[in-house]
């Protein structure tokens, strides 16, 4: 947090000195305001309602001591230091009573002020409270920056390919979109905490009601529970947090088991690998997936690309094809998949460390 100062005193040297030689950057204040008067600073501390004003005891119209009861009227918590070249102590008795934090005696000594500011900004530090927003995004951890202004926009278009992606049982995919999704309101922290919990209020009611259609009852007993505490929690973690459970326990209690990606994309290359206009796109939207979701999840668990195993597959096939025939170059090429036998030449040559037709030559008619 960032804290703003009032500089009040009638002379205008030691206002300058204070505004100039104060390191308020270091000391966590972001903005300082000066006052010529007793009545200005009062005016001055309305309209920017300082955490600390650095006054002087001696001013005109209203003295240090007047002002600064006047704004406690209306900023209770403010903090006082007051400045005297006077060794008044019905001053300092004035000062005392209204708990003023430090009293400084002039000429300025700007260690001491400067020391002076640093306890009061300390002690507003350790008893800052986090704000709501904070404490959604945050978990009540004050941050290093200011929250950003970033809105999130996307709610309508995620619940409706979620709705469809949990009927279709898209474990995986479900996964990686929640997944996703709170990624990105994490870093929209100019939205409405309240908006967000609706987001996932509506997102919860999708699980329900397919549990509800499956009859799965585990979950359904269990509605009243999960509104009261999806619409009770503070933080989008622990949004996050409930729902995963009831994704778990949903796609846990569904029947049959359904196959991992990877043992369905190896299914689907070992049915489809001669097929020479077959990609990835092709592959994703026959088994249901989105292009990005099947590539990455396919890598994450299976640590290759799914073109890097269509090659394996195919150049397999190849190899099986140029021992066991004497088919040419292009009908082997074509047979698994490659239109241009050039390329396939080329590929299989690097992938092997020998050309097809030495490779036909070395393993000819083996099976």
């Amino acid at each position: 947090m960032n804290f703003t100062v009032l500089i009040a005193d009638d002379e205008a040297m030691p206002r300058n000195v204070l505004q100039n030689y104060i390191p308020w950057e270091e000391l966590s204040v972001a903005r300082v305001y000066l006052a010529s008067d007793g009545v200005e600073a009062v005016e001055q501390a309305r309209r920017y309602r300082p955490e600390l004003i650095i006054s002087d005891i001696k001013m005109p119209y209203l003295n240090g001591l007047e002002m600064a009861a006047a704004v406690r009227e209306f900023l209770p918590d403010c903090q006082f230091i007051f400045l005297s070249g006077y060794s008044d102590k019905e001053y300092l008795k004035g000062a005392i009573r209204l708990k003023a934090a430090n009293y400084v005696e002039k000429p300025l000594n700007l260690e001491e002020i400067t020391a002076a500011v640093r306890e009061i900004t300390a002690q507003l530090l350790s008893q800052e409270k986090p704000t709501a927003e904070e404490i959604f995004f945050l978990g009540g951890h004050f941050p290093d920056r200011p929250l950003n202004q970033e809105v999130f926009q996307d709610g309508e278009p995620i619940l409706e390919q979620l709705e469809n992606l949990i009927r279709h049982s898209k474990k995986e995919e479900v996964s990686f979109l929640l997944d996703r999704v709170y990624k990105t309101m994490m870093r929209c922290q100019g939205t409405a905490p309240e908006e967000l919990r609706l987001v996932y209020c509506r997102i919860l009611f999708l699980f329900l009601h397919a549990a509800d259609t499956r009859n799965i009852r585990t979950i359904t007993s269990q509605t009243d529970r999960l509104l009261y505490s999806m619409s009770r929690q503070e933080t989008l973690a622990g949004l996050q947090e409930i729902l995963l459970q009831t994704v778990g326990e949903y796609f846990g209690a569904l029947q049959p088991a359904l196959p991992d990606i990877a043992s369905q994309v190896e299914s689907y290359l070992e049915s489809h690998y001669q097929d020479c206009a077959l990609t990835v796109q092709t592959i994703a939207g026959d088994l249901g997936f989105t292009n990005t979701y099947l590539c990455a999840a396919y890598k994450k668990s299976c640590g290759k690309t799914v073109n890097q195993r269509l090659t394996e597959i195919r150049l397999f096939h190849a190899k099986k094809l140029l021992g066991s025939s004497d088919r040419k170059l292009y009908e082997v090429a074509n047979a698994v998949g490659y239109g241009d036998a050039r390329y396939f030449v080329k590929l299989f040559t690097r992938e092997m460390g020998l050309s097809p037709r030495e490779y036909q030559k070395r393993h000819s008619y083996e099976e």
